[in-house]
């Protein structure tokens, strides 16, 4: 099975051009003088880093809630959801996928009348979901998240390039695991 995605660089080259194309719409920014908003997004994620997870995964996609309060030329962030990464290689009836289940504190940074920059900071839980001795077994890893986020706002409407990465252990094997993903964020605020 060839791979949808064929590499990083035409990734990283395609979502600047949608969030370009869309930043080039006319829209408005959001309201003045709004305290609060809660919002989800649809999110993408193309594992970029981690040996571990890079080589049997390809990429995922999920859905995240947040909630936002006005502080500043900003807004102070809350950030839960979950991703699901897809393996590789369909045929290896072991690998299943993996979950990635964050919760993030941050700062959303308005900068110019519709474009952002935002930094997360949290905890992930990282689980590997395959095919054991004793049917389907989990091997979780949690452990600091982070995250970058650069895009624009319109309106209700939010989209985003992202860069995040999880350093998880695993106390009961005692063992360690890295991830890092470029992906795409398409957001709703109320």
């Amino acid at each position: 099975m060839k791979p949808i995605i064929k590499n990083s660089s035409a990734t990283v080259a395609t979502m600047i051009i949608i969030v370009f194309t869309i930043l080039s719409l006319t829209a408005n920014a959001q309201k003045e003088g709004k305290k609060f908003s809660f919002g989800f997004g649809l999110e993408g994620i193309k594992p970029v880093g981690g040996k571990d997870i890079k080589e049997y995964y390809n990429f995922g996609g999920g859905l995240s809630l947040r909630f936002s309060y006005k502080a500043g030329p900003g807004y102070a962030t809350l950030t839960g959801g979950a991703l699901g990464i897809l393996p590789k290689n369909f045929d290896d009836e072991d690998l299943k996928a993996a979950v990635l289940m964050p919760i993030k504190a941050g700062y959303k940074y308005i900068f110019l009348k519709h474009l952002f920059v935002q930094g997360e900071l949290g905890y992930g839980r990282l689980t590997i979901v395959y095919e054991g001795d004793d049917g389907v077994e989990k091997e979780p890893y949690s452990g600091l998240i982070y995250g970058v986020t650069a895009g624009g706002n319109f309106g209700a409407f939010e989209a985003g390039i992202r860069y995040e990465g999880l350093g998880g252990k695993n106390k009961e094997y005692d063992g360690k695991l890295k991830l890092s993903g470029i992906g795409l964020r398409l957001g709703f605020n109320f």
